[in-house]
């Protein structure tokens, strides 16, 4: 009777176990954090070799994961189709882009975006409920009804979500390493030209060695311009009073009104540059054509890592996926190495209901254990993906520092 009793216990504390483990991973999946919004452009320019593949692996590059997809409208664009010339190589772009932001309006088509804004002009809350875990019926209501709660609610989420809104303007150029290898070797004979026989010959053949090891394959550059959507308690209370209007109220004025303001406007924040080396064998095209494919996907992703690290704004939140040990599904993609710094923050509400975050303590990566989740990693061309490695499979990135962490917190990244 007492083994039998045992036993019972026994299997009563597993199932305990087990079903804690289930709670725990489900609570697991189901956290939501409030990421910033984000759409990004490609802006077309001249010929250049490769054109096709470098504009096709921009369309095939996986939409940054940790934004959400806020895309509305082209993905691309040709400055002259607009009207727009200049110099695409020069320092005017940023104005080119300007212009085609102003002609399409873009700003205001992610403020629609973000109010669900339908044909008749009216909006709802079902994407901010959505994406900020807010009760879009009640939020609704507040509009009207402008109470202290409310209207705390609503300033929330402006600054939560609608006020961490971007757009990602993109210029690729695919360059041939010939020119750039010629003219070095040619500067490298000019200062080789005042040296002694012997050391001059020398010389002259280890330029020539660098050379055509250098000439060989292309550069895909990639240069990309951060804006930001303007949003803020003037601009907010604007829309409500002037724009807003439901299925209950509909006003062929305000919606008027909102077609042809300029209230909404997209803010210039910075612009970063990326460039990735591709080698190997151009006989092949298919060979030849993944090359040039995983070098763009790469280059874009490095420029949008170097854009969080110099913009404190464009950064975003990662949550933890475990706490002991510290683990977070970010890695080589996101361009983190060894040793550096994130915070680790912990999501609360005020008595007001706006959220903040408490920083709990830094964290460091711990650089044996980082996740290769660049794009295609292990398949670059001329690998053997059937050879075993001594190396673990990683699927996230282990951090060093700090205790009592648990999934769900989210981390910074800090200078």
């Amino acid at each position: 009777m007492k083994n039998f009793l045992l036993l019972f216990v026994i299997v009563i504390i597993n199932l305990g176990i087990v079903f804690a483990q289930k709670v725990d991973n489900k609570k697991l999946q189901d956290v939501k954090y409030r990421r910033s919004s984000l759409h990004t452009i490609l802006m077309e320019s001249d010929r250049f070799p490769f054109k096709d593949t470098v504009v096709g692996a921009y369309y095939k590059a996986p939409f940054p994961d940790k934004y959400n997809n806020h895309d509305v409208g082209d993905k691309s664009f040709d400055p002259k189709q607009y009207g727009i010339n200049g110099d695409t190589t020069s320092t005017n772009v940023p104005q080119i882009i300007e212009t085609y932001l102003k002609q399409k309006k873009v700003a205001n088509l992610m403020v629609a975006k973000w109010f669900n804004r339908q044909e008749d002009g009216t909006f709802d809350m079902s994407l901010i409920g959505e994406r900020g875990s807010y009760n879009a019926s009640e939020m609704e209501a507040r509009v009207a009804d402008k109470t202290a709660r409310g209207t705390s609610s609503l300033a929330d989420a402006g600054e939560e979500l609608i006020g961490n809104t971007f757009v990602v303007v993109s210029k690729l150029y695919f360059l041939s390493n010939e020119g750039p290898a010629y003219a070095a070797l040619l500067l490298s004979r000019i200062a080789t030209n005042k040296l002694p026989g012997l050391a001059k010959t020398i010389a002259e053949k280890a330029a020539d060695i660098v050379y055509k090891k250098a000439r060989e394959g292309y550069s895909v550059w990639t240069t990309s311009y951060l804006y930001k959507l303007q949003w803020n308690d003037s601009i907010s209370g604007t829309f409500y009073n002037d724009y807003w209007m439901d299925k209950n109220s509909i006003d062929p004025a305000k919606k008027e009104k909102f077609d042809n303001t300029e209230l909404f406007n997209l803010q210039f924040i910075g612009s970063e540059k990326s460039r990735s080396l591709v080698t190997g064998s151009f006989k092949e095209q298919r060979g030849a054509e993944k090359l040039v494919e995983m070098a763009t996907i790469r280059t874009i992703d490095n420029v949008y890592a170097k854009l969080q690290k110099k913009y404190d704004v464009f950064k975003t939140k990662t949550p933890l996926i475990s706490g002991e040990p510290i683990m977070a599904e970010i890695g080589l993609k996101e361009g983190i190495e060894g040793g550096n710094k994130f915070e680790v923050l912990e999501q609360t509400v005020d008595k007001e209901g706006k959220t903040k975050y408490v920083n709990k303590g830094t964290i460091k990566v711990d650089g044996k254990l980082i996740w290769d989740n660049r794009y295609a990693a292990g398949q670059e061309p001329g690998t053997d993906s059937t050879k075993v490695s001594n190396k673990p499979i990683l699927k996230a990135t282990t951090f060093k520092g700090g205790k009592d962490f648990y999934p769900g917190m989210l981390i910074r990244q800090i200078k």
